[in-house]
Order: C-alpha cells, then structure tokens, then sequence
C-alpha cells in the first residue's frame, strides 16, 4: 500500500488557511465601512482584527456580520418610554400628530358644509324637504361606508368617520321630525334608536371609547331632540334606564371610564329634568327610575372591580388620563379612586332624591338611610375578603359612616341628634383602630370636627342658661364635652391632644354659660376655674401646664370682668383665694417648673440639684 503523500496535504491545508484569512480580511474591511456610516454607535466598540485576541486576553464572541444586535428588552423599553415633561392638558393637546386635528378639522368642515348647503339651498329654494333629508342620509352611510373600509389600515380614521356617520344621521332624524315634520314620532324615534345601536356597536367593533360617549349623549339626549307636549314621564325614565343599562353593559366589557361618568352624568341629569315637571301621578315611576340608576351604577362598577381582581388580564382598566396627570404632580391616585367616589355619593344622592319626590316623614327616610347603611356594611365585609380591590371596601366603609349620619340627621333634632353624632364619631374612631381603616378614622374625625363646631354655636350663640346645669341642653352638652374627651383615647397620637384640647376649652365655656345662672353667678364661675385648674395642676404631669394655664385665665376673668360686675365681698374674697392659692403653687412647686418628664416622672428637686 503506498504511504499518503503528507506534503500535499499540509500544501492545501496551509493554502486553505490562507484563503479562509484573505476572506476574514475582506469581511473585516466589509464591516469597517458598514459601521462607519453610524459612528455615534460603533464609536463604543473597537474592531478586532479576526483570529486576533483582545488584549486583556478574553474571549470575544463570534459576531454576525451584516446583521445588527437584537435590541435587549431594558434597550426596547428605554426607547419606547417616553418621559414625564410635565406639561399642562393644553400643550398635551398641542403636541398631538397633525392626523388628530387634520381629520377632527376635517369632519367638522364636512359637517358645516352640510349645514350651509342646506340653509343655501332653502333659501334658492332647490331642495324639498324630502331631497334634504336623503342628502343627510346618504352622507351617514358614506361616511359610514368609508369607516368600515378603512378600519383595519387606518383605526383612527375609521372612528373619526363612524362618529361623523352617527353625528350627521342624529342631526337628520332630528331636522326630519322637529323642523321639516316629514315623519312622526314613532319613526323617528325608532330612527334615532337604530342610530345610538349602531353608535355602541360601532364604539365595540372599534374599539373606540369616543364613540361610546356619543352614542351615550345621542341616546340620552334623544328625547328631548325629539321632545313633544304629549310625552310621557314614564316612558322618559324607561328609556333612560334602558340606555344606561347599555352603557353599562359596555363599561362592564371595556372598562371605559368616560363612558361610565357620561352615562353618570347624563343618566341623573335627565331623571332632574323629570323632577321639574313631577305630577302626583307620576312619582313611582321616577322612584323607580332614581332606584334603577342607583343599582346599575353601584352593581355594575363594584362588579367589574371584583371581576378585575380575579382577572385582571382580561377585565383590565385603561388608563386615565387624570391619574396620570395627578400621578405626574405627586399625587398617588388609586385606580378606583373614581368608582370609591360614585360608591359614596350614589345612595346619598338616592335618598334625598327620594325624599324630595316623596316629602314623607323625616323618621321614614332615616329608616331608609339606615337600611342602606345595613345593605353597605354587608356589601363592605364582602368586598374586604377579596384582595387587591383598592379602595372599594374603604369607599363602602365610609357610605355605611355618612348613611348613619344622615339617618341620625332624619331620626332627630337639635339634643338628640348631637348626642347620636358624638357617638357615632366616637364609634367611627374606635372601630378604625380595632379595625385597621384609615377612611372610616377620616370620617370620625370630620364628624367630631362637625359636632365641635355645632357645639361653640350652642355655647356662644344660645344665650344664657336661665337654670344651671339640670337642663336638657346643659346635660347634652356635658355628654358631648364627655365623647370628644373619650374619642381622645382612640384618635391617635397626634390627635389626642386637640380633642382634649377642644375637650377643656368647651368646658370652660360649659361652666361660663351654666353657673352663671346662679346668684352671684359671675364669682361662681370664676372659683369654679380656680378650682378646675388646680385639679388639672395637681392631677398628673401632663396635666400642669393646662391646669396653669386655666388659674391664668381665671386671674385675667378677675380683672376684665370681676372687677365691675362681682359684689365688692365676694371681689375681695376672689382675690384674697387666688392670690393665697398662687403662693402656694410657688412654695410647693418651685421646683416642679424647670422642667417635666414626659412619663409623669417628678424631676429633680432644686436641693437636690444643689
């Protein structure tokens, strides 16, 4: 057998690498004249001769040539965020694509147009009414026509033409009926129905949150575009609820936020306008409609928020363009910062709707009040089992907190009704300790502010006691001085010492008002502070300062008041005992001003010190 010939082989292997160098030279130089067409991103990166080591003596990666780096997901995310400016609504508008304001423009000049042609061809007498009216028709389908053709290359255009189709269609049946009088009511209205259907179907198949709102304004407004003398108040409210049943079914597929506040908006307007022309006759029919509008607002939100937090994948929220805004500003927003607010305004705003259209009984409609505030606290311990709802369990804590209120406001006057609220702010305070809840604490607190000022109108602006203290209002107030003293205890760390603040100045106006009924009422009051602040003085550490400060104002109620109106012996003897108590206060307590402990703890005797 003859031997391989070796020297051949090492030949074609040593001429095979030098071809495979040439080639890597040539792909090289390739890539050179490639990447400097972009210098500012070759400029980071230096070229390696290939088959040549980086200095360092790491490895680098094989490189693609002719194919640039795939982006990294930080790099996509980078690019693709844009950053907060902080700009107003107005130059957000502004810095819109021309495709926004070119085509509203341009639908707007349509639309003008339509409306100078016909005012011209009225007056030239042209048209009949009947031309008009086809006119109008045929320009809806045509821009109809031309949206739907158009919706898969360009999606905002085929809005922008959907809505120009139901806007020229609601301005025909609307000239049709009222000013040319060419078709009845039925007809008509059928018409304008046909045309917020295909409004809402328009809004779903596109996807368009816009033309929601118009099909919502066009539904809602239809009958007063179409309004006649013979209209019937409940076909009114059977209609609006049917359009809001359909606004909400849409909110509750999409999630559109300025579809719900429309529908909101719209839904109560038209039910205040019924008000307006209210018959005997016709009351059940608007209590039903304020009832059905109360539920489908209240059900429908709080349902898709429950849905979302199971789902939140599919039953997303879109963003708002508001908490955005807010969020920019610093201020956190809760993405159901908006339903919190219609789940506590909506069954407050049902109650005293009702009970203008009813005027019962003022115990009729606490009991009411009451019975929604039981339906909200069910509906609360409900919603607080399912996580991540936000603020709804909060918002539904503090409809069950103002629904009390309103019953107790229904239930009672004057004594009665300040003493319920005292207890209320005082049982809010306490079960948003035990319970945890920030919003139902707000709520003790804005009531206790309430109940404060209702009080310094009962004790300034009532007149004098004519009997002291064995009074119906004296007592009361005592009770209420007693609840903002005791909510003190659950209010928090940073509010205690304003309660007990408010606490001891009502007090002090208390004693002025009820003692000075008795015979010689003025130095009655007088020693009854010298007496109420010693207590205070002698009582704790925390209590001294306060303590002192009522022995000053009872010094000061000697001077500006006593002086003229007590009788000379009882002057002299006001005097004789303040004056002794104060020397005693310095002999006892010298040193007890250089300072206290915050724990009550006595300090250090001067002699000690010494």
């Amino acid at each position: 057998m003859d031997e391989p010939d070796t020297s051949s082989t090492e030949e074609r292997l040593g001429k095979l690498e030098q071809a495979v160098a040439d080639l890597h030279r040539k792909l090289h130089d390739l890539t050179e004249a490639v990447t400097s067409r972009d210098k500012p991103h070759a400029r980071d990166r230096a070229p390696l001769t290939p088959g040549r080591a980086p200095r360092d003596g790491s490895r680098q990666p094989p490189r693609t040539i002719g194919v640039a780096p795939a982006p990294t997901a930080a790099g996509v995310g980078r690019r693709r965020t844009k950053p907060r400016t902080g700009k107003t609504p107005w130059q957000r508008l502004l810095d819109r694509g021309p495709q926004f304001w070119i085509g509203r423009l341009g639908i707007g000049l349509v639309l003008l147009a339509v409306v100078f042609l016909f005012d011209y061809a009225i007056d030239r007498g042209w048209l009949t009414p009947t031309i008009r009216v086809a006119i109008g028709l045929a320009l809806g389908v045509a821009l109809a026509v031309i949206g739907l053709r158009v919706r898969r290359k360009e999606p905002w255009f085929s809005q922008l033409m959907l809505g120009g189709a139901s806007a020229s269609w609601y301005i025909t049946g609307f000239a049709a009926f009222q000013l040319l009088h060419l078709v009845g009511y039925p007809m008509a209205f059928a018409f304008m129905t046909l045309v917020t259907v295909f409004t809402f179907w328009a809004g779903i198949r596109e996807n368009g949150a816009a033309l929601g709102v118009l099909g919502a304004i066009g539904g809602l407004g239809t009958p007063f575009l179409l309004y006649t003398e013979q209209g019937s108040l409940p076909g009114l409210v059977g209609y609006t609820c049917l359009v809001l049943l359909g606004t909400s079914g849409i909110y509750l597929m999409k999630g559109w936020r300025s579809l719900l506040w429309t529908s909101v908006i719209g839904g109560w307007a038209v039910l205040l306008i019924a008000f307006e022309g209210l018959t005997p006759s016709d009351r059940w029919a608007l209590q039903v409609g304020v009832v059905a509008a109360w539920l489908i607002f209240w059900l429908v939100t709080v349902g898709r928020a429950l849905l979302a937090s199971k789902d939140p994948a599919k039953w997303q929220h879109p963003k708002s363009r508001i908490a955005d805004q807010l969020s920019q500003a610093g201020i956190a927003v809760d993405r159901h910062g908006d339903i919190a607010l219609l789940t506590v305004t909506a069954p407050v705003g049902a109650v005293f709707f009702s009970r203008a259209v009813w005027e019962p009984g003022d115990p009729l409609w606490g009991a009411i009040a009451l019975g929604a505030a039981l339906l909200y606290t069910w509906a609360a311990t409900f919603i607080r089992r399912k996580p991540d709802v936000g603020v709804l369990a909060s918002a539904h804590i503090v409809a069950v907190a103002v629904l009390a209120v309103v019953a107790a406001a229904l239930f009672f006057d004057n004594e009665p009704q300040i003493l319920l609220w005292t207890a209320l702010a005082v049982a809010f305070l306490y079960l948003a300790k035990r319970l945890d809840e920030v919003a139902l604490g707000t709520c003790g607190h804005l009531l206790s502010v309430i109940v404060a000022v209702w009080l310094l109108q009962r004790l300034t602006g009532e007149g004098r006691a004519e009997t002291a203290v064995i009074t119906v209002r004296g007592l009361s107030d005592a009770a209420v001085i007693l609840g903002l003293l005791v909510a003190s205890k659950w209010s928090g760390s940073n509010s205690a010492k304003w309660y007990q603040l408010a606490a001891h100045a009502a007090f002090l106006g208390w004693l002025w008002r009820e003692l000075y009924a008795l015979p010689s009422g003025e130095a009655i009051v007088t020693a009854s502070y010298g007496i109420y602040g010693l207590t205070l003085l002698v009582a704790s550490a925390r209590t001294r300062k306060v303590g002192l400060a009522t022995l000053l104002i009872a010094v000061a109620k000697l001077f500006l008041v006593d002086l003229e109106r007590v009788d000379p012996f009882l002057r002299i003897l006001l005097f004789l005992g303040f004056g002794a108590l104060f020397l005693a206060i310095s002999y006892y307590y010298r040193d007890r001003w250089q300072g206290v402990e915050a724990d009550g703890g006595s300090p250090e005797s001067e002699d000690s010190q010494n």
